[in-house]
């Protein structure tokens, strides 16, 4: 369990094994039973794998990344569905504003993806397949540890904003965390980081029954 933290004098938190504990208000999940990060897992758990033994990211905090780019799980083609495509405000085409486009379910920017994987070859169909797209997330985030120390609202915040920076009161992007961020976007990272912890757990005593996890 960490200590107790904050940014910017914004709400106080700490992260435990069962999730992120906000002060004031204890551990927070999404409503009901995990069902989409056990879809998740059950459909892309060798992608998040693969992503975490390469790259040192846990599994909890791809699985919370996956979560809340796509604001939960649907069912598409009998795979999780996935957003495959968004266009920022300012996007011409792929070629001349890759930093205006995020593809997949971790809705990686083009620009980002080549950036975070060293390589200025990579595409809209590069990233379209699921397991490069949790790998090019992964190695972003992965970049960003200095920052973070893979705590995961820190890693929400720097995820979404590009950096961790305040968001003065009064702007558009002020929030209980005072962090620059779109949205509600670290109530909703917490909230599935817990469901992602919950999940892994029931894995975990699964195994430990000689279950499949």
């Amino acid at each position: 369990m960490s200590e107790w933290r904050s940014r910017f004098g914004g709400v106080r938190w700490r992260v435990t094994p069962a999730g992120v504990e906000i002060e004031g208000s204890g551990l927070t999940r999404t409503k009901g039973e995990p069902r989409s990060v056990r879809l998740y897992w059950a459909f892309w758990g060798t992608y998040f794998l693969r992503a975490s033994e390469a790259t040192g990211v846990p599994v909890g905090l791809l699985m919370m990344t996956v979560a809340t780019e796509n604001g939960g799980c649907r069912l598409e083609d009998g795979q999780p569905g996935v957003i495959p495509v968004r266009r920022e405000p300012g996007y011409l085409d792929d070629a001349a504003t890759p930093n205006k486009i995020s593809v997949g379910p971790c809705h990686v920017l083009i620009s980002t993806a080549r950036a975070a994987m060293h390589n200025p070859m990579i595409n809209r169909a590069w990233l379209q397949d699921r397991g490069n797209n949790i790998l090019a997330a992964a190695r972003y985030i992965a970049g960003q540890q200095a920052a973070t120390g893979f705590d995961p609202i820190l890693v929400a915040a720097a995820y979404n904003a590009g950096s961790i920076r305040e968001a003065k009161p009064g702007s558009r992007y002020f929030n209980r965390w005072h962090m620059v961020t779109y949205g509600n976007h670290l109530d909703r990272a917490a909230a599935w980081y817990g469901d992602a912890c919950a999940m892994m757990a029931e894995a975990a005593a699964m195994a430990g029954m000689g279950g499949a996890a």
